[in-house]
């Protein structure tokens, strides 16, 4: 198998996270120009996608930012980055009047309120970072003249003699020189008041440089060269010895000198998003393919195109199919399963091929393939949806004008069905416009191909069986295609997708996720002991135990994102429709 091995902490850190996301919700709000307080992360290929949607950085000119005039009240946007900035440049914004969206860090903020409570003490103010770093500059504010930053041993030495000092860092500096440079401050200012205020999520990723130093034969760091976190990050990997290579995108890789190693680390600074490392990873990989053993490289493709092609999704439900079935004691028959599987294939293809934008960011390697191949794979859509109205068509006129609709419905769905003009604009022109609606219909398609198409099929009536299988089989897609957002959420929010996420915000999904697999499983235990269904209802609690430790192996980042991630994601089907089985026959 290809060897890559992706530290776990690679990428966004929640403060670059949190400030990406609400310069991207002002921008799909469009409520007047937006502007941010500099280049909002040190990354030029994400500072070029947000000026492509409108969000422009503010220049500097003589070491002063130049603020924009408001053209009205609040009709103009600026927000403050990550780094934070000083008081007095905070109350020169607020006298002009602009709109100030605050998406400083709360690791800065904690640093900011540190500096002020201690300098109204009568405390000098002494950080560990880059003088000029905007983080550092906006720290040195709150020492209201009393600060200084230092970068290393050798500048300590310069400092002036200081009464009470206070000594805080930068919140993405080097943890062992903030340790050494600790030391010596209490050695020269013994009664120092000193803070360890660099971030966890930068001493989990120097860590792990570390950590993935001794298991790799060499690292290649992914991230802006005017990153300074990036930066430190090749370089404490390059002091260990180990062969590093600090690259903005995989156009900048030396594949040549990459293929003399057979495992290789990857890791990312704090502001590089997901599709810049994910196609770093692909390039390493592709050339790993090349030259590793035939059997590997045709495993990993054959692996890949199954994911890509959503072959492996039909399957899965095919085998979600034959588990409604039998929750509703149905006799399994062949023509159900093939139905609900050629529909779910065809309709992820097409809407796939009228949706690649969202890919580009979130899996550039699908992309890359509908691009190549989109008209092949759009003929074998086609032919698809027509083998499954062909054989619901077979079971009777009711199954067939249900999928008749609903494969209407799909094919609608990135269609503009609402009518917008420049008098009347309409935010919400598409089905898929809604919020949250990919994943809602997405879940009900399966819903209905899965457990109303069957007793359809076999004499066109419903049992309390069938609400508990349809409730059972649309809340488990739901639950799947809720990882899926959380997973997608920044490309998603790059192209203007509003998932649930971005709707409710995180925490409120995380508790949607737990109450939803509660009911589930609930609503399988109550059809039992209703006597709605038979004893496979306790076997397929073992689904949503399936589905929780996903999820969990996802919070925890031990499952990752690539094909891997589908694999196990999308197999809780295959999981459930093996249950299915074990229970029949044994």
């Amino acid at each position: 198998m290809a060897r890559v091995k992706l530290a776990k902490n690679a990428g966004f850190c929640m403060g670059v996270r949190r400030a990406m996301d609400m310069t991207l919700e002002a921008a799909m709000r469009k409520e007047g120009p937006i502007y941010t307080y500099g280049p909002l992360i040190h990354n030029p290929q994400v500072l070029e996608v947000l000026k492509g949607k409108g969000v422009e950085s503010l220049k500097e000119d003589e070491g002063k930012i130049s603020l924009p005039n408001p053209k009205g009240k609040n009709s103009v946007n600026l927000i403050i980055r990550a780094h934070g900035i000083s008081p007095q440049e905070r109350q020169r914004i607020r006298d002009t009047g602009l709109n100030v969206i605050n998406a400083t860090c709360p690791h800065v903020g904690r640093v900011q309120g540190i500096i002020k409570r201690f300098t109204k003490q009568g405390y000098a103010t002494v950080i560990l970072g880059e003088r000029d770093h905007a983080e550092v500059i906006g720290l040195l504010g709150y020492a209201e003249g009393h600060g200084f930053a230092i970068n290393s041993l050798e500048e300590l030495a310069t400092l002036p003699s200081l009464g009470k000092v206070c000594f805080v860092a930068q919140t993405t500096q080097d943890e062992n020189l903030f340790k050494s440079v600790s030391q010596a401050i209490q050695i020269r200012f013994p009664e120092a008041k000193i803070f360890n205020t660099i971030c966890d999520s930068t001493h989990r990723r120097q860590e792990e440089v570390l950590s993935l130093a001794q298991r790799v034969e060499a690292i290649v760091v992914v991230g802006g060269k005017g990153s300074g976190n990036t930066r430190r990050l090749a370089k404490i990997s390059a002091e260990i010895g180990v062969p590093t290579f600090h690259v903005e995108t995989e156009k900048e890789l030396d594949l040549e000198k990459l293929s003399e190693y057979s495992l290789v680390g990857v890791t990312a600074g704090a502001s590089t998003p997901s599709w810049l490392i994910l196609r770093v990873i692909e390039c390493i990989k592709a050339m790993q393919r090349e030259r590793g053993p035939a059997y590997v490289n045709v495993i990993e493709r054959l692996g890949s195109l199954l994911v890509i092609t959503y072959i492996f999704l039909a399957l899965g439900a095919a085998c979600l199919t034959y588990a409604s079935v039998l929750i509703q004691r149905l006799a399994p028959d062949l023509s159900s399963v093939l139905t609900s599987s050629f529909y779910v294939f065809s309709m992820h293809v097409i809407n796939r091929l009228q949706n690649k934008d969202s890919e580009r960011y979130n899996q550039p390697g699908r992309m890359e393939f509908y691009e190549r191949y989109g008209r092949g794979m759009l003929w074998i859509a086609i032919v698809s949806v027509g083998i499954a109205l062909t054989l619901a068509g077979l079971e009777g006129v009711y199954p067939f004008m249900l999928i008749l609709a609903i494969t209407g419905l799909g094919l609608i769905y990135n269609l503009r069905v609402f009518p917008s003009s420049p008098k009347t604009p309409r935010r919400y022109q598409r089905l898929r416009d809604i919020p949250g609606s990919k994943t809602l219909f997405v879940s009900l398609a399966w819903g209905v191909v899965t457990s109303l198409l069957p007793p359809l099929s076999h004499g066109g009536r419903f049992y309390p069986a069938t609400a508990a299988a349809f409730f059972f089989t649309t809340g488990f897609v739901f639950l799947r295609s809720t990882l899926y957002d959380f997973k997608d959420i920044q490309g998603d929010l790059l192209v203007g997708k509003e998932t649930i996420p971005t709707v409710i915000g995180w925490e409120n999904t995380k508790g949607l996720v737990v109450l939803l697999t509660i009911l589930l499983g609930g609503n399988l235990v109550f059809a039992f002991v209703m006597g709605w269904v038979t004893s496979i209802a306790i076997f397929l609690l073992l689904s949503l135990l399936y589905v929780a430790s996903y999820y969990w192996l996802y919070r925890k980042r031990i499952l990752g994102r690539g094909f891997l991630f589908e694999w196990m994601v999308d197999g809780s089907f295959l999981f459930a429709g093996l249950l299915a089985f074990i229970w029949r026959f044994f």
